[in-house]
């Protein structure tokens, strides 16, 4: 599938379109990121409204005047200076579950690295659960290692690993399949 995608950085416009994704996606998170301290709501306005973090959204040009998302189909929550002036990280990572398995995952990564390294930073970092095995075999692919792991953090048996990847120049990715 031939997929035309505009990669852009969020506003606080964006609010709405924001929310509803991370909505969709809310169930693939352990816990639910609605379950969280302030919910989904609460996570995108203070995101929205810190200079030192945003999204990056990889969406298709033309969307259908119905689509409540604008075509989003993947989001990146960052929050840049994390642990230290050079230090990022990922809070949040999804794809839509239409899209999923085209390569937008890698493609939105990669201008997200990208971006960052113009800006000057040197880490990423991100945690996942044990149980979210896909996203671990994606982000071991990418380069990222596991640095801690906390035991039972997300409940008996599941596991929170968290994951940092040194920032290097990249080969600039524009192929989608």
């Amino acid at each position: 599938m031939e997929l035309d995608i505009v990669i852009r950085e969020t506003t606080k416009e964006d609010f709405d379109i924001v929310s509803r994704f991370i909505e969709l996606v809310d169930n693939d998170f352990c816990p639910s990121l609605s379950l969280r301290g302030g919910g989904i709501l609460e996570r995108v306005e203070n995101t929205l409204a810190t200079a030192d973090s945003n999204y990056l959204v990889a969406q298709l040009r033309e969307s259908g005047p119905s689509d409540e998302l604008k075509g989003s189909i993947a989001m990146v929550g960052c929050t840049r200076k994390w642990q230290s002036e050079y230090g990022t990280y990922i809070n949040f990572f999804a794809t839509h579950p239409s899209f999923r398995r085209y390569g937008i995952g890698n493609l939105l990564h990669a201008s997200l690295e990208q971006k960052l390294i113009e800006e000057g930073f040197k880490k990423i970092y991100l945690c996942t659960w044990s149980g979210n095995k896909r996203a671990m075999r994606f982000y071991e692919k990418l380069g990222y290692r596991i640095y801690s792991i906390i035991l039972n953090d997300r409940g008996e048996g599941i596991h929170t690993f968290n994951y940092s990847k040194k920032l290097t120049s990249l080969k600039p990715q524009n192929n989608i399949r």
